[in-house]
């Protein structure tokens, strides 16, 4: 089959490799549509080296069963499916407390954060274990389907962890992929008014597509006093997602007395001051949010099936993955959100 491999940062190869081959309890989805995550782009290029050289990355897919392995109940070849890219022992205490994403012994199909992994879904077939999989709903596209993961982990920090309830002011530091998911779902859960900030006019129209009341370009308003304008008592909800240790800082400058703030999008390294005592005389509440369990994968589905999000509206590029390159030269632009690879 055909598969982009990373040998090295910035040595990704289109090769032909053997076709995986399922296990027990193992299937092979031939991949119909696979988004470019941040995260994949960071270790082609060098951003992250959490990797092994001759690794195939892609986590964010859907596609159709080809090959069923041993021990596989309920699945069968044909059946459009939407794969979770984490799985889980199911027998450690975080597993047992349904913090699946802290497994201890879990793994990761094409991306980070867990110790064991497999080839991901930069490929023509990806082999996955068959706990990994969910139904696709027959109104949803394949590409829609494949951002069925990162709209679970935007709205388990948005409503699971941050939870935001009806009429409530939202500030959204960044227009990316992940700010746009998390846009609709505030939305679409009842966000009174809704503010995203970005320093690129096009993710700002998008932004305002997918449901943001207002937007703000930082390269060309003073944020805070632009949101200050907007909302004279301050936001309760500030969401970090544009990965900048600017924007971290930003959501604690935007902060009222019981302000709930989401460390959301920074995973590079560093740090920003921040006063305890300020924190604790305003009561500004802190949280993070990374990866996503079961629970919010069925979540997102529900969500998409009942046409609250539609995830497919973040597109912007669809490159077939013979082009590869060509889809790597898009990312670097800043006029592009999500950028989808098909075999």
């Amino acid at each position: 089959m055909l598969a982009a491999v990373l040998h090295a940062p910035n040595d990704l190869r289109l090769e032909q490799v053997p076709d995986p081959v399922p296990g027990d309890a193992e299937v092979v989805v031939a991949v119909k549509a696979c988004g470019i995550c941040q995260t994949d782009y960071l270790a082609i290029t060098g951003g992250r080296m959490n990797w092994e050289p001759g690794s195939i990355t892609g986590h964010e897919f859907a596609g159709v069963i080809a090959k069923v392995g041993k021990g596989v109940e309920d699945w069968s070849e044909g059946d459009d499916v939407v794969v979770m890219p984490i799985g889980t022992c199911g027998r450690c205490r975080h597993c047992q407390a349904g913090r699946q994403h802290y497994c201890v012994d879990g793994y990761v199909i094409g991306g980070d954060g867990q110790p064991r992994f497999y080839h991901g879904a930069f490929a023509e077939y990806c082999k996955v274990p068959a706990s990994s999989l969910f139904t696709k709903p027959p109104t949803l596209s394949m590409e829609a389907a494949a951002l069925t993961e990162p709209l679970a982990g935007s709205y388990k920090g948005m409503i699971a962890y941050s939870q935001m309830t009806v009429g409530e002011d939202v500030v959204i530091i960044g227009g990316g992929s992940m700010g746009l998911l998390l846009t609709q779902i505030a939305s679409a859960a009842g966000a009174g008014t809704l503010i995203v900030v970005d320093i690129v006019d096009f993710r700002l129209g998008m932004a305002k597509r997918c449901g943001a009341t207002h937007v703000i370009n930082g390269a060309a308003e003073d944020v805070k006093a632009r949101v200050a304008e907007i909302l004279p008592d301050g936001p309760d909800v500030v969401f970090e997602a544009a990965g900048a240790l600017q924007a971290a800082s930003l959501a604690f400058d935007l902060c009222r007395r019981g302000t709930r703030v989401n460390m959301f999008g920074v995973i590079v390294p560093g740090t920003i001051p921040l006063s305890p005592g300020h924190i604790h005389f305003t009561e500004i509440r802190m949280d993070a949010s990374f990866s996503v369990t079961p629970t919010v994968m069925r979540k997102s589905l529900d969500l998409q099936r009942k046409g609250l999000v539609d995830a497919g509206k973040i597109i912007t590029h669809r490159v077939p993955l013979a082009h590869m390159h060509e889809a790597l030269e898009i990312m670097r632009q800043p006029n592009r959100v999500k950028v989808m690879v098909a075999p």
